[in-house]
């Protein structure tokens, strides 16, 4: 039986990642259903992604990725060296594997192996995330034969291009957490209403700052569950630890029975959190805002002012038609935060924002785009 082989490239952070996880379990779903003997193969930038991609049996192999960053440096000059590097992995990668498409999910180490298939006359599809097409993706359009996009706003902008409005890929098995599992694996009451923080994967310092100006206030009303980052974890336990020495005597109790610290959860403690939480505060990364979409959780978004394009503002401002809240950075203030977690938590207005905010969710996407991956490569 032919083996058909799809490679799967991404990388720079988990919003380039998590998509390609979600589209590789839709790829095997498929093939199983339709009797294909498919092999994947996942390439990124970082060795920490392997677990996520041999979990499913999916080959990974890591290259070094070149990036042209927004400001001028010595660090760019350094990088310009990696690039014959990146291509002689790149062509071996492809020639060895010899795959029958190249999938792209964007970001820096998508754009020399998406080149290397078009030389090798292999065809090219992409996914761009963001309500503003960028970078990486902007450029490998022009080679691409399919453009999957997540917003209409996006499609709008690519001209004689086949475009399909897919939505971002999330991972299905985030929004089967239960509360009761949650409840025991957080040590917290299903009975209180429970705030969960999350600045994706590398953390988000102007929201961690947030949660320590907040902290005494909100863990005096509410449970909290806050991944601060890997690279932030270590100060802000710190700083944690330094308000529960203040109130010893009066708040550091509450602290202590109602606030969680992570630096990182993985998949099991983040459905759990997803699960448990009432409210969501996050960044506005594209995963981010289609995960809390899919659950149909109120949600405040905190876009990162400094984003590519501003696009984290531009997916905020899309979501925000759908009944979530958005506030900027300059404007962010404990007292903001706090009469927004109270507005979102009132009867009256949790359902029907619940309701409304499912509504910007497509929780079909990855099979979307599974579907004419395999409907490409098997015709």
């Amino acid at each position: 039986m032919y083996s058909y082989r799809v490679l799967l490239v991404g990388g720079g952070t988990g919003g380039h990642i998590y998509p390609l996880v979600a589209i590789s379990r839709e790829l095997q779903k498929i093939a199983l259903e339709k009797g294909l003997n498919l092999e994947l193969m996942a390439v990124a930038d970082s060795n920490s992604w392997r677990s996520e991609f041999e979990n499913l049996g999916v080959k990974f192999k890591r290259i070094l990725a070149p990036k042209l960053r927004r400001y001028e440096g010595n660090i760019n000059l350094l990088d310009i060296f990696k690039i014959p590097i990146t291509l002689i992995q790149s062509f071996w990668v492809l020639f060895v594997f010899m795959p029958d498409l190249v999938f792209a999910k964007g970001g820096y180490a998508s754009v020399i192996p998406s080149l290397v298939a078009k030389l090798y006359f292999t065809p090219l599809f992409i996914h761009d995330s963001d309500a503003v097409l960028k970078g990486a993706n902007k450029f490998l359009s022009k080679f691409a034969k399919k453009v999957f996009v997540s917003f209409e706003a996006t499609r709008l902008n690519l001209k004689n291009k086949e475009v399909i409005l897919s939505g971002n890929p999330i991972r299905e098995e985030l929004l089967k957490g239960d509360r009761n599992t949650a409840g025991e694996l957080f040590n917290l009451s299903l009975d209180k209403k429970t705030v969960l923080f999350l600045g994706g994967s590398q953390g988000a310092i102007t929201i961690n700052n947030l949660v320590i100006q907040s902290l005494v206030k909100l863990s005096g009303k509410y449970q909290i569950i806050h991944q601060a980052g890997v690279k932030s974890f270590e100060y802000f336990k710190s700083e944690v630890d330094r308000i529960k020495k203040e109130g010893q005597n009066t708040y550091a109790k509450s602290i202590e029975e109602n606030y969680r610290l992570f630096d990182f959860m993985n998949e099991e403690e983040l459905k759990s959190a997803y699960a448990l939480a009432d409210v969501i505060i996050s960044r506005s990364g594209a995963n981010l805002i289609f995960e809390i979409a899919s659950l149909g959780k109120p949600a405040i978004f905190i876009p990162y002012s400094f984003s590519i394009k501003n696009h984290q503002k531009a997916n905020a401002l899309e979501i925000a038609k759908f009944g979530a809240v958005v506030l900027e950075e300059e404007n962010l203030k404990p007292h903001i935060l706090i009469d927004q977690i109270s507005h979102l938590l009132k009867p009256e207005n949790y359902s029907a924002i619940s309701q409304k905010i499912r509504q910007f969710a497509k929780l079909e996407a990855g099979e979307i785009i599974a579907n004419e991956i395999i409907s490409y490569v098997a015709r």
